[in-house]
């Protein structure tokens, strides 16, 4: 049995009123325990989870309604029952997320040379094959800077054939409200934006 202490003057308990509260609860605490186990007994494992959480939630207050008359009568408590622990948003842990937001605008100089150097790298480094088993032409200046940064990552100042007109990156830590890129969306350039945060460091070229 667990009691806990109180300084309170006896006379505040034992009362007639606290005695008749206490019979009254225990009298509701059997007959809520008696009909909590006929549920229980009366189970077969098929019921929806949602009975036995209520079943289970009715059972608590009536124990948790009991507990406290017991401590109105005498001063102490025969159950220590956990309090519910509300959490500090402040000191919940988040994870660490930074999003890297960039964007380079090229100009094509001599497209027979970046289309030639992006059919290279097709061949160095092949993505996957579409449904008709055929790779997709290197034959735009879009398809061949793609196939080359397949191959090499971001090679955006030394795409053959091609110059850098302006180029920028921003280095965001997001803040709530923060919307995770969705990299299923149907429409992904417009993921391509910063997200609500601090932008900690950037980059520009031109």
């Amino acid at each position: 049995m667990t009691e806990i202490d109180t300084t309170a003057p006896a006379e505040q308990f034992f009362s007639s009123e606290t005695r008749e509260a206490l019979a009254a609860a225990s009298r509701k605490l059997a007959e809520r325990l008696q009909a909590h186990t006929d549920a229980l007994l009366a189970m077969t494992g098929t019921e929806d989870h949602a009975t036995l959480f209520e079943h289970n939630a009715a059972l608590e207050g009536v124990v948790e309604d009991w507990n406290d008359a017991v401590f109105e009568h005498t001063g102490t408590t025969p159950l220590l029952l956990d309090e519910p622990v509300e959490e500090d948003d402040e000191e919940t842990e988040q994870d660490h997320v930074i999003s890297v937001v960039s964007r380079f605008d090229l100009r094509v100089l001599d497209l027979d040379t970046l289309l030639e150097a992006g059919r290279a790298a097709q061949e160095r480094h092949p993505a996957e094959l579409d449904e008709s088993g055929d790779r997709d032409p290197v034959d735009t200046a879009e398809q061949a800077i793609y196939e080359i940064s397949r191959e090499v990552g971001e090679a955006w100042f030394e795409l053959p054939g091609t110059e850098m007109v302006a180029g920028a990156r921003a280095y965001v830590v997001p803040e709530a409200p923060y919307e995770p890129l969705d990299v299923e969306a149907e429409d992904v350039v417009t993921e391509l934006i910063a997200p609500n945060g601090v932008a900690t460091h950037a980059e520009t070229w031109s």
